[in-house]
């Protein structure tokens, strides 16, 4: 992801960091108490509740480890100390014995989970899931469409058809929709939509197609604003080791705290 359209950030980075650090610290010792789901028509009783035996995630490079020093994908997931994605499969294999297969990669936009998409493991997303029939689906994407100014209509049509298709391939999974963070930079000179165009896609499709969604938005502020320097590497774009165990605390909590005691 480039830095054209990057944020003015016009800030002394001393302040900007000091600020940064002390958000990571506020946020990650209140997620646990805050984080619950977004109330959906989803079932009130989902697959996940009762079984936690595999999990899909399919992502772009929010979800392969792209950016974090020992990242060594060239371009697809790959485990790393403090990737979401990894922090997740290991803690998830740790304490429940889950199976987690990631299908990510960098630039990858919801077309790319569909038939025709650019690399095989994301074309072949959905035959996967069939295949798994995993208990959970996490879904993370939208934040190229956004960089790239893709209109929010294309980025609808490929977007709810993807959710419609991972339904139909295996109807017991929980599907779980990630609104990913703001990225602070955008890949055209002049872009005409607005970062809302593209969270309201996911939002719609979670409520018409009774999907449960957790907003990182909420946890995460915007790349290239003077809140982000600690979570962010230099590109606006792309998450530090912190800005991802922001994202780990928060699906964490999630997971853990979405079927009560």
């Amino acid at each position: 992801m480039g830095r054209v359209g990057r944020r003015s950030r016009g800030v002394r980075r001393t302040a900007r960091r000091a600020r940064g650090v002390g958000l990571v610290m506020l946020l990650t010792s209140v997620l646990t108490a805050c984080v619950t789901p977004r109330a959906t028509t989803a079932s009130t009783d989902p697959t996940w509740c009762g079984d936690q035996s595999s999990i899909v995630i399919l992502g772009d490079s929010h979800s392969t480890g792209y950016g974090l020093p020992d990242y060594s994908g060239g371009g697809s997931y790959a485990p790393t100390a403090a990737g979401w994605t990894s922090t997740v499969t290991r803690r998830a294999s740790d304490e429940w014995g889950t199976m987690t297969t990631v299908l990510a990669h960098n630039g990858a936009m919801a077309a790319d989970f569909r038939r025709g998409g650019r690399w095989a493991e994301t074309a072949s997303a959905t035959e996967t899931v069939h295949d798994v029939q995993p208990a959970l689906v996490i879904v993370t994407l939208g934040a190229n469409e956004f960089a790239a100014d893709l209109p929010p209509t294309d980025f609808d049509e490929h977007y709810r058809s993807l959710v419609d298709e991972l339904h139909r391939a295996s109807p017991r999974t929980t599907v779980l929709l990630l609104v990913p963070p703001e990225m602070g930079a955008r890949l055209v000179p002049d872009p005409v939509y607005p970062w809302e165009a593209y969270t309201a896609v996911v939002e719609t499709v979670a409520a018409d197609q009774g999907t449960e969604l957790l907003d990182l938005g909420e946890y995460l502020p915007a790349g290239g604003t003077p809140e982000a320097e600690a979570l962010y590497l230099p590109d606006a774009a792309h998450l530090t080791e912190a800005g991802h165990r922001v994202v780990h605390a928060a699906v964490w909590t999630l997971l853990t705290a979405w079927c009560g005691p």
